[in-house]
């Protein structure tokens, strides 16, 4: 969607038709839990490298190995810890907002139903 309007993030996702199932974890990034996600895409850029969207999740625990992307997120329910390969580890809660950076290698360890916004920048255009 690239039109030149203004778009509200609703955090039950589309207006007509709310969360679809997303799969940006793959089943073998799964260390613990089911990661039964779900989700709205509201914006993608011309050039297909910038989204925004919602994105749930039910509890687990995903082991990113070179994250492919720049994620801002803004966390609308639930609890997230990360901890990165040297072992430092943040804790997020409604109201937060963290980065992570392309190339990001750790856990996400979500101990409830989880739901943010999300904006991701990737490398370059999709072809």
């Amino acid at each position: 969607m690239t039109d030149n309007v203004i778009t509200r993030l609703l955090p039950g996702g589309s207006p007509d038709g709310g969360m679809k199932p997303m799969g940006y974890i793959a089943a073998d990034a799964v260390a613990d839990g089911v990661a039964d996600e779900r989700g709205h895409m509201f914006f993608t850029n011309a050039t297909g490298n910038v989204n925004v969207g919602v994105w749930q999740c039910t509890p687990c625990t995903e082991e990113a190995r070179d994250y492919p992307f720049d994620q801002c997120c803004f966390v609308l329910e639930g609890t997230m810890t990360i901890t990165d390969q040297s072992g430092h580890t943040g804790t997020y809660t409604p109201g937060d907002a963290f980065v992570i950076p392309r190339g990001f290698n750790g856990s996400f360890k979500m101990t409830g139903d989880f739901k943010n916004y999300f904006i991701t920048v990737e490398p370059g255009t999709k072809g």
